[in-house]
C-alpha cells in the first residue's frame, strides 16, 4: 500500500484468454473494484493568501491573487468569476431542480407529478412578492475567507426556501453550498443541482469518477477512473433528445478550452454533467435537428433520481433510486479557475 495519502482504487478484471466468435483475447467480461481512502495527516496550514473585499450599494466584490468574484444584490448571485483575467462564467449559476425528461418519465407521468420543480430553479428569487427583503444577502468575513449567503424563495406550493452560499478563499477557490429543506409535500424531486453556463469554447471534459459512458443511480456500472472526452460526446443520439451524459460518483472534473483554461470542480462523489444545452433546450427539441446552435457548455453538479423503471410504458423508478424528499438535501462542492 502506498504511503502517500489519497484515494486508491483496486481493480480486478476477468478477460478472455483466447479469441472467441464474439470477442478477441483480452476482452474484459467482468470486473470488480474496491476503493481505499488514506487520510492525510494533520499539518499546519500555510498562511492564508490575502483577500480584498469591496462592498457597494448593489454588489460585493472579492479580489485575490489571479482572480476576482463579483456578487450582485440586484440579481441575487455570482455574476462574474475571473481567473487570470479571463471570465469563466457567462450566466449567473443557479439552483436547478429539473432534468430533460426521458421517454420513461413521460410514460409514467413524472412531468405531471413534478411540474413545479421545472420552474422552481428558473424563477427562484431572494425578493418577496411585494418587493425586496431587508438584506439581499448575508456576509460573513473570517481571517482567510468571505462567505456570501442568499435565502431564495422557490415558486412552489406549499412555499419553500432554499439557501445558497459561496465561500471564497485567497487561492481563488469558491466553496458552493446549496441547501434544500425537506420537500415531501411537493411532487418527486427529479434533481437537486447547481447549473453553470460556460463558454462553448470550454468543450473539453476530464473527470475522475465513473465512466466512460453515462451513469445514473440505477445505471451505475461504470468503472471508477480518469476519463476525458469532448462535451458534445456526452449527448446521446436518441431519436428524441432527453436526459443523458451524467457521470456518477465524480470526485473532480475539469471543463477547459483547447489551451487548458477553464474551471476545476471538486466534489464528494456527486453526479456531474457537461452538455452543450440546458435541460430546457434538450426537452424542447423533439428531434436532434431541432436542437439550437451550440453557444454554451452547461455544467450541472448535484444529485439526480434514476432514469428507468422496469419497462418504458409506465413503470416507476424504483424507490431506492429516488431522491429522498423527507430529509434536507445539501449539494456542496468547490470550483476554481485553471
Amino acid at each position: 500500500m502506498p504511503e502517500d495519502a489519497g484515494e486508491y482504487v483496486v481493480t480486478v478484471s476477468f478477460c478472455l484468454k483466447d479469441d472467441t466468435a464474439w470477442a478477441k483475447a483480452g476482452h474484459e467480461v467482468a470486473y470488480g473494484q474496491s476503493v481505499i481512502r488514506k487520510e492525510e495527516k494533520a499539518e499546519q496550514k500555510a498562511p492564508a493568501k490575502p483577500l480584498k473585499i469591496v462592498t457597494g450599494a448593489l454588489n460585493i466584490g472579492v479580489y485575490g491573487e489571479h482572480f476576482s468574484a463579483l456578487f450582485s444584490a440586484l440579481q441575487g448571485g455570482l455574476v462574474s468569476y475571473k481567473y487570470d483575467g479571463r471570465e469563466m462564467i457567462k450566466v449567473m449559476p443557479r439552483p436547478n431542480f429539473w432534468r430533460a425528461v426521458t421517454e420513461n418519465d413521460n410514460a409514467n407521468l413524472l412531468p405531471f407529478r413534478a411540474a413545479q420543480w421545472k420552474l422552481a430553479g428558473r424563477y427562484a428569487t431572494y425578493k418577496t412578492e411585494h418587493g425586496r427583503n431587508g438584506d439581499p444577502y448575508q456576509v460573513t468575513v473570517t481571517d482567510d475567507s468571505v462567505t456570501i449567503t442568499w435565502t431564495l424563495h422557490l415558486p412552489v406550493t406549499p412555499a419553500k426556501d432554499c439557501t445558497l452560499s459561496y465561500t471564497v478563499t485567497g487561492d481563488g477557490k469558491i466553496r458552493t453550498h446549496l441547501s434544500l429543506p425537506e420537500v415531501s409535500d411537493i411532487g418527486e424531486l427529479p434533481e437537486c443541482s447547481m447549473l453553470f453556463t460556460m463558454d462553448a469554447a470550454c468543450d473539453h471534459l476530464t473527470w475522475y469518477g465513473r465512466g466512460p459512458e453515462s451513469t445514473y443511480p440505477d445505471v451505475r456500472h461504470g468503472k471508477i477512473g480518469i476519463y476525458e472526452n469532448h462535451v458534445t460526446d456526452n449527448m446521446a443520439r436518441y431519436l428524441v433528445p432527453q436526459e443523458c451524459g451524467a457521470k456518477m460518483d465524480t470526485r473532480w472534473a475539469k471543463v477547459t478550452d483547447k489551451n487548458g483554461h477553464g474551471l476545476l470542480f471538486t466534489m464528494p462523489d456527486l453526479f456531474f454533467s457537461a452538455l452543450p444545452w440546458t435541460p430546457d433546450e434538450i426537452e424542447n427539441a423533439r428531434h436532434t435537428d431541432e436542437l439550437p446552435p451550440v453557444l454554451n457548455t452547461i455544467v450541472r453538479i448535484g444529485y439526480q433520481m434514476g432514469v428507468g423503471g422496469d419497462d418504458t410504458w409506465g413503470a416507476l423508478v424504483h424507490p431506492q433510486y429516488l431522491l429522498d424528499p423527507s430529509k434536507p438535501t445539501d449539494v456542496v462542492f468547490t470550483f476554481q479557475g485553471i
